[in-house]
């Protein structure tokens, strides 16, 4: 009677460690994908990842400010006059923000590993996760030719149409109404891709930008092909 305690103590005990290997013993087995799911769901874990300023350096250096926006804003749309999502501050584990950068869905473009690497993206994931939502600035009407007269002022109509229709002729895109955030629309301006010359602060500040801007987004977009009887003979 007396040895009854101490045999149950350490029965409870020696069952007590096995437990706690076995549980171990399991966790350590299960795939690597599942156990990357499960450390998803920890938004601390992602957001300590990584370096919020190489994150900076990689998101502009790939470009992704020339459509997300400076501070991963995006630009609401619908239809086929869809915008592109809002990035910051992201809501994704970074699982699924690794696979939709590698597999977009689309007009994005896929980023491989040989263009930008796990490790810079998790500094990406990081940056992201580090900006504070912000509300996307409701596209004012053209209350006054300003923004138009500047348009034309800067010799924008004569590549891209007086509209910002585009041209084939020029090679000028369409560029009205914008599919892109402003910020997004300043940074193409300030360091564009092909022939376009740049327009740095100098010759163009940021707020005739945002005229501009918001001339092209008083644009209405273009009538669908289907609704035009001429083209459906």
């Amino acid at each position: 009677m007396n040895r009854q305690p101490r045999f149950t103590r350490e029965w409870s005990a020696a069952l007590l460690i096995g437990v706690v290997f076995a549980t171990t013993h399991a966790a350590r087995a299960l795939p690597a994908t599942e156990r990357n799911l499960t450390n998803s769901s920890s938004p601390q874990s992602d957001k300590t990842a990584g370096s919020v300023q190489s994150g900076k350096a990689v998101y502009e250096k790939m470009s992704c400010n020339l459509c997300h926006g400076s501070q991963g804003e995006g630009v609401s749309g619908t239809g086929s006059r869809a915008g592109v999502p809002r990035i910051a501050s992201t809501s994704l584990s970074f699982s699924v923000f690794l696979e939709q950068v590698r597999k977009p869905k689309g007009q994005m473009p896929a980023f491989s590993p040989d263009k930008v690497s796990d490790a810079e993206l998790t500094d990406v994931y990081t940056y992201l996760q580090s900006l504070k939502p912000i509300e996307e600035q409701p596209a004012r009407a053209a209350s006054s030719p300003k923004g138009q007269r500047l348009y034309n002022d800067y010799g924008c109509y004569e590549c891209h149409g007086f509209q910002g229709q585009g041209s084939a002729s020029t090679g000028g895109a369409r560029l009205g109404p914008p599919r892109i955030p402003l910020s997004a629309f300043v940074s193409y301006i300030r360091q564009p891709t092909g022939e376009m010359p740049p327009y740095t602060a100098k010759v163009v500040s940021d707020e005739d930008a945002a005229e501009i801007y918001n001339f092209l987004k008083s644009v209405p977009p273009p009538a669908p092909l289907k609704s035009i009887p001429l083209l459906n003979q």
